[in-house]
């Protein structure tokens, strides 16, 4: 049990290297964790440090993964990413830019609204003295 959780850590660590959809991540993965089965069944007594030897650092292991993907899929994937990483950026623009309006807005006609009434009471008083 604690092989697979220290397995599950290792493939997360691997997961945030790779660069492509998500169905091509689980794809790749999965071909790696049937190695790592082949890998057990050889050799019964190999730990978690004896497996991650024969992979590699996470980050090496993620490179030569992407290597076997079409170099369209990582196009269209990073072409996709930067697309919505723009409309975000431009979702949070339009937001601050209509709660500042607002604030500005309010802000006026609350200001307005109490030159508004001093005037309207001075001019009272400078009736009431007429």
């Amino acid at each position: 049990m604690m092989l697979a959780n220290d397995l599950k850590t290792y493939y997360d660590e691997v997961r945030r290297y790779l660069d492509c959809p998500k169905d091509e991540q689980d794809r790749l993965l999965l071909s790696v964790n049937k190695q790592v089965i082949e890998l057990q069944v050889d050799n019964p007594n190999l730990d978690y440090d004896g497996i991650v030897e024969f992979l590699g650092e996470p980050e090496s292991l993620a490179a030569s993964l992407m290597e076997r993907l079409s170099p369209d899929v990582i196009q269209k994937f990073r072409k996709r990413k930067r697309h919505l990483r723009m409309s975000a950026i431009v979702c949070i623009a339009a937001i601050v830019i209509v709660l500042s309006t607002v604030l500005i807005y309010t802000t006026s006609i609350q200001f307005k609204s109490d030159l508004t009434e001093e005037n309207t009471i001075i001019y009272r008083r400078w009736r009431d003295f007429s």
